[in-house]
C-alpha cells in the first residue's frame, strides 16, 4: 500500500503530461483546420460570385432590355461585397465593356490576371453564342449592340477581408491554450501538495510511532523499576551483610563481586527511569565554564589512570545561560565519559565553550576511535550502542535534556578520527 501511495503522485503527473500533449495537438489541429476552412471559404466565395456573375450576364444578354445598364447594375451589386475591389468585363479584343468597383480601369493586375498586394485575381472566359433567342442583337444601349463571340469576366478579390475571423479563430486558440497551461499548472502544484502531504504524514506517522514506542517504554521501565527495585535492595543487603561477616577472603571477594554487579543492575535501573520519567526542566543561571570544571574533576581520576588527557578551555570569565544545572551537567558528563571510554592511552578529551552570535557552544571532543559511518544516524537511538558494556541509553537522554532546553545537541565523527559533540544553546533560552 505505501508503494501504491508513492506512485500514485508520479501516475497523475504522467498523466497530466500525456493529456497536456494530447490536448495541444488537438488545438494545433483544430487551428489549422479552422484557418484552412476560412482560406477555402474565400476561394469558394469568389469562385460563386463568378459563376453567378456570368450567368447573370448571359441571361441579360439573352432576354434583357437595356442591357447595358442592366450588366452594369449585376456588377455594381458584387461589387457592394466587402471582399469585392473590382469586377471588369472584357469583350474579345480586350475592350472594357462595363466594370465596377473600387479603382476598376481594366489596367494593372486586373488586365493581367496577376496578384497585387495579395489580391485573388479570377479570370473567366465564356462565350455567347449567336443563337441566343429573343433580343439577340439587341443593343446594349443606343449604338451598342452586344454581339456574340468571347468574353473575360475579371474579379479581384480580397481575402484578407476575413481577417477578423482569422483573429478570433487564433484568439480563441490562445484563450485555450492559456487555459491548458493554467490547468498543467494547477496539476503540478496538485502533485506536489500531494507529495509534501504524504511526507507530512509519514514524519507524523514516525512521530507518532516514536510517542508509543517511548510510552510503552516508559511503562515498562515504571513497571520494571517497582517490581525490582524493593527485591533488589533487600538482595544487596543481604550481600553487604554477608560480605562484611564472612571470614575467609575468597568468600568475600565473590560477595565483592556480588555487590559490584548488584550495583550496576540498580545503575541501569536508574537509567531506565531517567530515561522514560517525564522531566520538568527549572531555569536558573548555570555557568558553563563551572559546570566544566566540575565535570573534569569528577572524571579527573578515572581519565588519569586510563593515561588519558583531560582539559577545559574557555574564555575567562563566567558563560552564563539559563538552564537546569543538574540536568545539563547529566549531559555534559555523558558527553564526556563518552570521549573518555573512547579514546586509548595518550589520548586527549577537551571540554570547550564558545560564545557566538545568539547562541552558546558547549563541546566535548576526543581523538578516539570515533564513529563508523552507517552507525553515525542511530546514535541517538535508545538502546542503540557499540560498547560491550553500554545501556545504549546515555545520548538519548542527552538529546531529550538537550530538547527540553530549546538547545541542538549534535555529533560529528569518523572512524580513528575522534569525535566531537557540540550542544548549541540559545541565549535566549
Amino acid at each position: 500500500m505505501p508503494g501504491v501511495m508513492r506512485s500514485r503522485p508520479k501516475l497523475l503527473l504522467l498523466f497530466s503530461v500525456v493529456t497536456a500533449l494530447g490536448l495541444v495537438a488537438l488545438i494545433a489541429v483544430q487551428t489549422g483546420d479552422a484557418l484552412g476552412h476560412v482560406a477555402r471559404a474565400a476561394t469558394d466565395k469568389a469562385e460563386t460570385l463568378e459563376r453567378t456573375m456570368v450567368s447573370a450576364i448571359r441571361g441579360v444578354a439573352r432576354y434583357g432590355r437595356d442591357k447595358e445598364e442592366r450588366i452594369a447594375a449585376v456588377l455594381e451589386e458584387i461589387a457592394r461585397d466587402p471582399q469585392v475591389v473590382s469586377v471588369v468585363l472584357r469583350d474579345g479584343d480586350g475592350a472594357v465593356a462595363v466594370s465596377a468597383g473600387r479603382g476598376a480601369e481594366g489596367t494593372g493586375a486586373a488586365a493581367t490576371g496577376g496578384d497585387e498586394r495579395g489580391l485573388l485575381v479570377r479570370t473567366t472566359s465564356f462565350e455567347l453564342d449567336s443563337a441566343c433567342g429573343l433580343g439577340c442583337g439587341a443593343h446594349l444601349g443606343p449604338g451598342a449592340p452586344m454581339p456574340p463571340g468571347s468574353y473575360e469576366l475579371v474579379l479581384r478579390f480580397d481575402p484578407s477581408a476575413g481577417a477578423e475571423v482569422r483573429s478570433v479563430i487564433l484568439l480563441e486558440a490562445g484563450i485555450a491554450l492559456l487555459l491548458l497551461l493554467f490547468a498543467a499548472g494547477f496539476a503540478t502544484a496538485l502533485v506536489r501538495s500531494t507529495r509534501h502531504r504524504e511526507r507530512l504524514l509519514r514524519r507524523v506517522e514516525l512521530a507518532q510511532q516514536k510517542t508509543e514506542s517511548l510510552e510503552s517504554l516508559r511503562l515498562l521501565a515504571t513497571g520494571l523499576a517497582h517490581e525490582i527495585r524493593n527485591p533488589l535492595g533487600a538482595i544487596r543487603g543481604f550481600a553487604q551483610l554477608t560480605h562484611e561477616q564472612s571470614p575467609d577472603g575468597e568468600a568475600r571477594e565473590r560477595t565483592a563481586i556480588m555487590l559490584s554487579e548488584l550495583d550496576r543492575v540498580s545503575e541501569r535501573l536508574e537509567e531506565f527511569l531517567a530515561f522514560a520519567r517525564p522531566r520538568e526542566v527549572r531555569r536558573q543561571p548555570v555557568d558553563l565554564r563551572r559546570l566544566c570544571d566540575e565535570v573534569a574533576t569528577l572524571l579527573g581520576p578515572d581519565a588519569q589512570a586510563a593515561g588519558i588527557e583531560l582539559s577545559v578551555e574557555a574564555a575567562p570569565g563566567e558563560v552564563v545561560v539559563e538552564g537546569d544545572p543538574a540536568q545539563l551537567k547529566e549531559l555534559l558528563l555523558n558527553l564526556a565519559l563518552n570521549a573518555v571510554e573512547a579514546c586509548h592511552e595518550g589520548g586527549r578529551v577537551r571540554l570547550r565553550v564558545r560564545a557566538g552570535t545568539g547562541e552558546i557552544a558547549l563541546a566535548v571532543e576526543d581523538d578516539g576511535r570515533g564513529i563508523a559511518s552507517e552507525d553515525l544516524p542511530r546514535v541517538f537511538e535508545p538502546y542503540f550502542t557499540t560498547r560491550a558494556h553500554g545501556s545504549g541509553l546515555g545520548l538519548a537522554i542527552s538529546k531529550r535534556i538537550a530538547e527540553g532546553h530549546g538547545a541542538t545537541l549534535h555529533i560529528d565523527s569518523a572512524p580513528d578520527r575522534g569525535t566531537t559533540a557540540t550542544l548549541l544553546i540559545p541565549t535566549s533560552a
